[in-house]
């Protein structure tokens, strides 16, 4: 029977009072070991007085208040820092971690690990570029409800960055402290929660072109004996990034020594009859200018350098927390968050479809005998039929499709000091997301078009040969709905517990104990068909999540028994046990070490297991994108058309990892301001979550070829057509030559090792304050297996996957009120494999600089300029000219910034 959230709640609570009464006797007064992290700074405007201590302070990577994760390096970036940053974003804040990885889902688009599914262009965050499923996103150590029209990633900028203390990133799975999704590793947003005062900031920034973006955000909070509150909002705007305003934005390559990528879908288009295609001159043609039709030509078009690679977008974020503290032992709070994010991107409609010999326009070439029409021409048996590529782009214009996502959550529980230092917090979260994709106009509608291409009528036939057409007759071809919904909810009941057990001569044993109950609930539901006749296909599902957990730690060697060669020695070991309603349990445990043989010197060192359970449309059959396409792959023998089905899959197990980390940090005290680290990393992953669909070589790789029908028969593609799966375009049943299985299923294997390195030094000179650094990460291995069976191979370095080498070095300087700081990002070349031979792509870096002045205690002005020297995204021989999941497209951005406190 599932355990009820009462239930676990109250045996929960029955286990601490248990614990907490049996250890209070035997509980010492030894403060505990606090592993200083001097990247994590708690200063006395972020903690109330009366919680100043370091014990009150829990950091990422434990569920022990005042113990760092033992064995584990966090990264962490302060409230200073996230003020200076030039960016508008808590997103594009967390981009310039070299640990994070721009594949899946961003505001530029991309089709890797998922990323085509991203259709209102949300962000989510990538560790190790993994996918954005194996990274968990918190805050205040708490889920968000997740995000995106198929619940598959969480974008951290619904929180005001204004709100955010510090921001601390774990990049080692922490699946035994958190549960699902930490297989690369955890992101902790950390509130403001004790304010006091009123801060006001704005920033305006833009392009030499048509592109800017504006920020306008404020804080308030109090804080008074035994409590405190907060209210924080912000609102953040960007306009459309045009693809004109970009002169590296092109599909015709061969200027740059690539391929012309540009598309046959173009006014005038283009004929294909029995295999050969024929160029419509401009100004079209009719059966008695037919001979004007030459073999073997083609019309190439690039009409998306019209739309926006960037959409425009506007957010609304507010959230707010408070506490009040009731007598001696008990604390209530509360917090919260909304966030809506809205925009637009358009679309243009194009069509590649049979014409019948019946419409009055038709053409073929001369001394041609077209083929048979497809039933799907709705014509009598018989009649001829040519191909015709043809956009509406030029006669009709752009299709706007808004999207939207709202999000919120909100939290409140209960604070209990119960015997000696044992501490017990319950809560409870509801939170929930929508995800809107408002395609009213999405293309040409299949019903319409065939009836308007057999239309013997000329007034109202749809003529794609060249001339113009009746507005009424594109109103209807339009009128084709592909409206995207998801929505998730989630609630989470928790309850734990932590404190000392008893003392030894390192320091105190201390122990976090506690339980978790969450239901998870997912909604998708896709519209096609018109707007008088719209077809819903829905899918819901519920499940309920039960765990357990615990987390011990044991400072062997502390300060009251340290000797020279063994300063420090400290263990900690955690558990976690999850059961899901749907797929069975799972069982994850950690351990970590840290060891200083003398101070100024830690080494560290983890081992423990993660794993990602599959969100709700990956085993829906209905939900998640379900359907089928009509793709261009390439082939054996060049470009094919044909068939891919997407969708989930309900037999699907969870992901599993194996994660190793080791770590050597220096900060010798003969240098002071000096502090060094290098991590060495190794995650074994297994049974990732793989959507074939539309894989670059598909087609061609025999790994793939249980997954692919070639030349099926009309019998096979008729009865796919008509399996009640939805169709997401026009199929044209008689150029289908595959079809490709491109559903969910448990195939992937990556072996991922490499080294995190951080350099930083503080120093003065007179009444000059600087500080230099660089932080990056290298890739020693990344191997992968697409399909079990078909072996490892490194892809390390190759489009789609992450680079070996990113960086990022800074230089600050802090003199009186003046701030200035330069800053380096840099992405190390790599190879485009979709090519042959393959191409090598070059390094990106770019450079940003800030100046900040204050004038007076309160008021800071400043500007800022992101990508000072205004550098292309390196060339990639794909759509585009660029890889939008590695380089940022927008251009050389000026700013400027004011900060008011009151």
């Amino acid at each position: 029977m599932t355990t009820t959230p009462t239930r676990l709640l109250l045996s929960a609570a029955t286990g601490v009072l248990a614990l907490a009464t049996a250890t209070a006797a035997t509980a010492q007064t030894a403060q505990p070991v606090v592993d200083a992290q001097p990247a994590v700074p708690a200063t006395a405007a972020d903690v109330p007085q009366e919680e100043a201590s370091p014990e009150d302070i829990i950091i990422t990577g434990s569920r022990i208040r005042g113990i760092a994760p033992v064995g584990s390096s966090v990264i962490a970036i302060d409230q200073s820092k996230i003020a200076e940053t030039p960016v508008t974003s808590t997103n594009d804040l967390l981009r310039r971690v070299p640990q994070v990885v721009s594949l899946g889902a961003n505001r530029a688009g991309g089709s890797a690990q998922n990323g085509a599914a991203n259709a209102t262009r949300g962000a989510g965050i990538n560790l190790r570029g993994l996918s954005t499923n194996a990274t968990l996103l918190l805050y205040d150590g708490r889920r968000f409800p997740p995000q995106g029209t198929q619940g598959q990633f969480t974008d951290p900028s619904v929180l005001p960055s204004i709100a955010l203390s510090r921001v601390e990133v774990i990049a080692d799975g922490a699946s035994a402290i958190y549960g699902s999704d930490a297989v690369a590793g955890v992101v902790n947003l950390i509130l403001r929660r004790d304010f006091d005062g009123v801060e006001v900031r704005g920033r305006y920034g833009f392009t030499d072109g048509n592109y800017d973006e504006r920020q306008a955000s404020a804080i308030a909070g109090k804080r008074w004996k035994g409590g405190y509150a907060m209210l924080a909002g912000e609102w953040t705007y960007n306009s459309a990034l045009l693809g004109t305003d970009l002169d590296f934005y092109q599909n015709d390559n061969r200027p740059r020594g690539g391929r012309d990528l540009r598309v046959l879908t173009c006014n005038p288009g283009t004929v294909t009859a029995n295999g050969v295609t024929y160029a419509i001159p401009a100004g079209g043609v009719t059966a008695g200018t037919a001979g004007s039709l030459a073999a073997g030509t083609a019309n190439r078009c690039f009409y998306d350098k019209d739309l926006e690679v960037i959409p425009d977008q506007q957010r609304f974020s507010v959230t707010g927390a408070v506490s009040q503290q009731i007598g001696d032992r008990v604390r209530l709070f509360a917090d919260g968050f909304w966030s809506r994010r809205e925009g637009t991107l358009p679309l243009i409609a194009n069509i590649n479809t049979a014409v019948p010999s019946t419409n009055p326009f038709y053409v073929a070439p001369p001394g041609v005998t077209p083929g048979l029409c497809p039933a799907s021409a709705g014509v009598p048996t018989g009649t001829r039929c040519v191909t015709v590529a043809y956009s509406l782009y030029p006669e009709f214009g752009q299709i706007q499709r808004r999207f939207w996502n709202e999000t919120w959550n909100a939290v409140g529980g209960v604070e209990v000091d119960l015997f000696g230092d044992f501490r017990a917090t319950a809560y409870y979260s509801h939170g929930e997301s929508e995800e809107v994709d408002n395609r009213r106009q999405n293309g040409a509608n299949a019903a319409a078009l065939a009836a308007a291409l057999r239309d013997t009528n000329p007034a109202t036939a749809l003529n794609v040969f060249g001339g113009t057409n009746n507005p009424a007759t594109y109103a209807r071809l339009i009128d084709n709905l592909f409206v995207i919904t998801g929505r998730t909810r989630l609630d989470v009941f928790n309850a734990q517990a932590d404190g000392t057990l008893f003392a030894i001569p390192g320091g105190n044993v201390r122990l976090a104990v506690g339980g978790e109950h969450r239901v998870e609930y997912t909604f998708t539901d896709l519209q096609t068909g018109t707007s008088a006749a719209p077809v819903a296909v829905g899918s819901a599902g519920e499940r309920n999540v039960d765990a357990v957990f615990g987390e011990l730690f044991v400072p062997i060697v502390g300060a009251t028994n340290a000797s020279p060669g063994l300063e420090q020695l400290s263990l900690s070991a955690a558990l976690r046990y999850e059961k899901y309603s749907d797929f069975g349990s799972t069982t994850n445990p950690k351990i970590g070490i840290t060891y200083k043989p003398f101070r100024g010197l830690s080494l560290k060192g983890t081992y423990g297991t993660s794993f990602r359970a599959p969100t709700f449309t990956e085993v829906s059959t209905v939900g998640g994108g379900a359907g089928l396409y009509f793709d261009t792959l390439p082939g054996p023998t060049g470009n094919q058309i044909g068939i891919g089905i997407a969708g989930g899959n309900p037999n699907l197990q969870p992901e599993k990892a194996k994660t190793w980390s080791f770590t050597v940090e220096a900060a010798p005290p003969q240098v002071p301001g000096l502090v060094a680290s290098v991590s060495y990393f190794r995650i074994d992953y297994t049974d990732q979550i793989q959507a074939l669909r539309g894989t670059p070589g598909l087609l061609t790789n025999p790994i793939y070829r249980q997954f692919v029908q070639f030349n099926p028969s009309a019998a096979t593609i008729a009865s796919l057509v008509g399996s009640g799966l939805p169709l997401n375009a026009v199929i044209d049943q008689s150029q289908v030559t595959f079809i490709a299985d491109g559903r969910r299923q448990n195939l992937g294997t990556s072996l991922l090792r490499g080294l995190d390195f951080a350099l930083n030094y503080n120093w003065s000179i007179n009444d000059v304050r600087m500080d230099a650094g660089i932080q990056g990460s290298y890739i020693l291995d990344y191997l992968f297996e697409a399909v079990p069976g078909s072996g490892l191979i490194s892809v390390v370095d190759t489009f789609g996957f992450t680079q070996k080498f990113r960086s990022q070095a800074d230089v600050g300087l802090q003199w009186g009120g003046l701030r200035s700081r330069l800053t380096w990002n840099h992405l190390a070349g790599y190879f485009n494999t979709t090519v042959t031979p393959r191409q090598r792509i070059s390094n990106y870096d770019t450079f940003d600089l800030s100046v900040g002045f204050e004038l007076t205690r309160n008021v800071t002005l400043g500007a800022d300029v992101r990508n000072l020297f205004n550098e292309d995204p390196p060339f990639v021989d794909t759509n585009f000219g660029y890889d939008p999941q590695a380089a940022n497209p927008i251009p050389r951005v000026f700013a400027i910034t004011a900060q008011v406190k009151f």
